[in-house]
């Protein structure tokens, strides 16, 4: 009798987005301005502005990036 292969499927790569569920900014003036009513709700909260080198969208972090120093 032959014996059962039991493999695993193959499931092919899939491109996963980093800024997936993130608020894309088209200027980075747009993000400053959201980044400053974030703040002015929150008194705790600092906010800075970044471009993604993937899609050139501006993004929201709560990370100081050593370039912005």
């Amino acid at each position: 009798m032959p014996r059962k292969n039991n493999h695993v499927k193959h499931t092919p790569l899939q491109f996963v987005d980093r800024e997936a569920g993130k608020k894309r900014f088209a200027t980075k003036r747009e993000a400053e301005n959201a980044a400053e009513y974030q703040m002015l709700l929150k008194a705790d909260l600092e906010l800075f502005v970044y471009k993604s080198e993937l899609n050139g969208g501006w993004y929201l972090t709560r990370k100081q990036n050593r370039d912005m120093q």
